[in-house]
């Protein structure tokens, strides 16, 4: 097996492996390297550390969940409406995943290169048709994605601030409607 093929394969495992349990933490890095059929030196000899290989795998997950909602978007919305309908989308799946994305989100915040506001910089062009500079995109993108991962990591003490319960359908769809025109300045 190639290099390439055991760092998929444990990455495949992991998702698998997360998948069924639906808790992080309670995949251990013996059981992902005895389903990849691998020695539990590889977990280290790819990734920095086994949170790293738990990240990119959770990642995966809700790339490939995000993935499957732009493939069916409605064309017809404008770019603001398809960005609601993302953002909402994917923070439903956050608090699907909960037990694993506050982890993976902590992760992404701390240690992780700024790759996610890259998603949603194609939307935010379109909703400002050449207002804004590329700079200016991504400070926004980036305070978009930020705010969002942290209301995720926050949600209890979020609710202590604002009497808002992001675990909630519909208070969190609130909340990201209420930030995101406060942001765009969509009126």
């Amino acid at each position: 097996m190639s290099k390439t093929d055991v760092k998929e394969k444990l990455i495949q495992t992991t998702v698998d492996l997360l998948r069924e349990s639906g808790r992080s933490e309670e995949v251990t890095s013996r059981q992902i390297t005895e389903k990849a059929k691998t020695n539990l030196a590889m977990i280290n000899y790819y990734f920095s550390s086994k949170d790293e290989l738990i990240n990119i795998a959770v990642n995966r997950l809700i790339k490939s969940a995000a993935d499957d909602w732009i493939n069916i978007e409605n064309r017809a919305q404008s770019p603001y409406e398809k960005l609601l309908q993302m953002l909402l989308h994917l923070s439903q799946l956050t608090m699907q995943y909960y037990s694993l994305t506050k982890s993976t989100t902590i992760y992404e915040l701390t240690k992780a290169d700024i790759h996610l506001p890259f998603y949603i910089i194609p939307l935010l062009e379109q909703h400002f048709g050449g207002q804004r500079n590329e700079f200016e995109i991504k400070l926004t993108a980036f305070e978009v994605i930020s705010f969002l991962q942290v209301l995720m990591v926050k949600a209890d003490d979020f609710l202590k601030y604002s009497g808002k319960d992001v675990r909630d359908d519909h208070q969190r769809e609130y909340v990201i409607e209420t930030f995101l025109n406060s942001i765009l300045k969509n009126e």
